[in-house]
């Protein structure tokens, strides 16, 4: 679900966000620029360096914009002591000292016009609205006003008449120009923590920075070793997994848990389950392939013309597509068409009715997945197989499927019966993976797989959807927070997992990361949708949920909220596991941009309603 209604007002601060550094696998760089503090992990002979927050704020360069602001102000500063002292030397009639103070202020005027400019060029970059909306803001551009009007009458006045007024006038000028000075001095200062309005950190990033100041106390080996046990299963949240002595078997049968057995590789047992070949054949109308072929990685591709054209058989082409590609018809024994069946039944599952949730969605969360696996070279890092894959692609196809158009909220305040089958945890994300598990049973999509690949995909698979959830964003966003915070992050292994999740839940909120074209329908079907929820909550008399009353709900502003709370900061953290996502990042910082100029329009539309 792409549902923003969970957004948590509660955090107002600042945060940087965390890069990434790729540095040669064993570079010394590594241990001598981080230290501890960070968590690596290799691809391809290449060890990917993610940073905590801390540690990571050191890192970060000033803009050139800001590294001038910086020189101004330091000779803004010098101008003004300059003053101080030639205003209180009784020789201030020489004409050597007359003609220096004369320079000295043309210099100043010179440098508040520069001031001007360097606000103009904040406002053109954020937009005046965003950048005007922090009073202090407009405190310094009234100061810098004030001051050059007192500058240019300092220049222009004299007189014994003068006198009196002038030496007010220059105090004035003075105060305000070493305020100024102090105020651009605090700006620059927090150019680092600039970029979203929101923190989100959670407790166990707290005790995994405490312990890993408290390992730095000690210098007793085991003391240190023990605290790295403690901080790895912190990370590895694993704190209350069962640690078993004695006669492991017999306990893990009573604690119900898997015994280790000997692994026969995954090909061998596919070899032994059936003689029947498959091939990867799927008969894609040809204009319809070509054009994929031009078009499936571009983050600008125009789905809702081929919607119109095919309608609901595009995610069954689409995924075709991608098997076909992909060869995980005949590396995974699926027949194609079990597979027709079995999408099919997907597509036609989802509501055509509902603005948002239909099978548009499931079109565009499937292609920004696949776009994650093949343009930021997941595939690598993940170190995919054939298997993962086919969970990545089928997950993301069905991570909605017979989605009512209403959120879980309304669902448990209305008594639902899919609240009531799932007692109001996660209700429609349960919903959506049995039925994909329904349909897998009975177009007998995945009878070729082994016991062993079938758990796994479904393991794999359920946890995907469930974490679409964005009740469970927070909660999962620290997560995986604390697992590249670790010291044995693994996206190859270990982290496949969590990756899956974080892969699929990104898509699934990704309108703000697509072009403003795609973005800006993307808005209005998700609010349209929003909205006839809130027209249902106030007939029956309930709360109306958050971004649910179209009578309150300002677009530009629900959007400027969505992009600060939820996705930029998940996807700058996304970006340390898929280094080259960073250069399509821009596009939700511009898109932010054309929100904060709307915010005026669509207020104004609410109050002529």
């Amino acid at each position: 679900m792409a549902e923003e209604q969970h957004l948590n007002e509660d955090s107002k601060k600042n945060v940087g966000q965390m890069g990434a550094k790729v540095v040669p696998r064993g570079s010394k760089e590594i241990s001598n620029i981080l230290g501890d503090r960070r968590s690596s992990y290799n691809v391809d002979g290449i060890d990917h360096v993610v940073v905590d927050e801390i540690t990571d704020q050191k890192q970060v360069g000033i803009p050139l914009i800001d590294k001038i602001v910086i020189i101004l102000v330091v000779l803004f500063t010098l101008l003004v002591f300059i003053n101080f002292s030639f205003t209180s030397n009784d020789a201030k009639e020489d004409p050597d000292i007359e003609k220096t103070l004369f320079i000295t202020k043309i210099i100043e005027l010179v440098i508040l016009i520069l001031f001007v400019l360097e606000i103009s060029f904040r406002c053109i970059n954020v937009g005046p609205i965003t950048y005007f909306s922090d009073l202090w803001s407009v405190f310094d551009a009234l100061i810098i006003v004030a001051s050059i009007v007192l500058i240019i009458l300092d220049l222009n006045l004299e007189g014994e008449a003068f006198t009196t007024i002038s030496k007010v006038l220059r105090g004035i000028f003075r105060f305000l120009r070493l305020f100024l000075v102090f105020r651009k001095f605090n700006q620059v200062k927090k150019i680092n923590n600039a970029g979203t309005r929101y923190v989100v950190r959670s407790p166990v990033e707290k005790v995994i920075e405490i312990m890993r100041d408290l390992a730095d106390q000690f210098e007793d080996p085991d003391i240190i070793k023990q605290l790295n046990w403690g901080i790895t299963h912190i990370s590895n949240n694993t704190v209350y997994e069962p640690i078993i002595e004695g006669k492991k078997s017999e306990a893990l049968g009573w604690l119900n848990q898997p015994q280790q057995q000997q692994q026969i590789s995954q090909e061998l047992k596919r070899s032994m389950s059936s003689d029947i070949q498959f091939t990867d054949e799927s008969h894609l109308p040809e204009q319809l392939k070509q054009d994929f072929e031009q078009n499936i990685l571009n983050l600008d591709y125009d789905y809702f013309s081929l919607f119109q054209k095919y309608d609901s058989s595009i995610l069954t082409h689409l995924m075709c597509y991608y098997f076909q590609k992909e060869q995980l018809f005949s590396n995974l024994r699926i027949s194609p068409d079990s597979f027709k069946k079995c999408v099919d039944k997907l597509a036609l599952s989802y509501h055509k009715e509902n603005l948002y949730h239909n099978v548009i969605h499931a079109f565009d969360v499937t292609h920004t997945v696949y776009f994650f696996i093949q343009r930021c070279n997941f595939k690598e890092i993940g170190k995919l197989s054939k298997l993962d894959y086919s969970i990545l692609l089928l997950s993301a196809a069905a991570h909605d499927v017979d989605h009512p158009g209403l959120n879980n909220i309304f669902l448990s305040n209305t008594r639902h019966e899919l609240a009531m089958t799932y007692n109001d945890k996660s209700p429609l994300e349960q919903h959506h993976a049995s039925t994909l598990f329904r349909y897998i049973r009975e177009t007998d999509l995945l009878v070729h797989f082994t016991l062993s690949d079938f758990k796994y995909f479904r393991e794999k698979s359920i946890n995907m959807i469930l974490s679409t959830d964005n009740a469970m964003h927070g909660k999962d966003y620290n997560k995986l927070k604390a697992r590249l915070a670790s010291n044995d992050f693994d996206p190859g292994s270990k982290d496949k997992g969590i990756c899956f999740d974080t892969l699929l839940h990104a898509a699934d909120i990704s309108n703000p990361f697509k072009p403003m074209k795609n973005y800006e329908q993307w808005t209005f079907r998700v609010l349209g949708e929003f909205w006839l929820q809130g027209d249902k909550e106030k007939e029956l008399g309930l709360p109306v949920t958050m971004l649910c009353d179209r009578r309150t709900t300002n677009v530009a502003k629900s959007q400027l909220g969505f992009i600060d709370f939820m996705v930029l900061p998940y996807y700058n953290t996304l970006s340390q596991i898929l280094p080259q996502l960073s250069e399509f990042i821009e596009q939700i910082t511009e898109n932010k941009k054309a929100w904060a100029e709307q915010i005026e329009h669509y207020q104004t539309l609410l109050n002529t309603q």
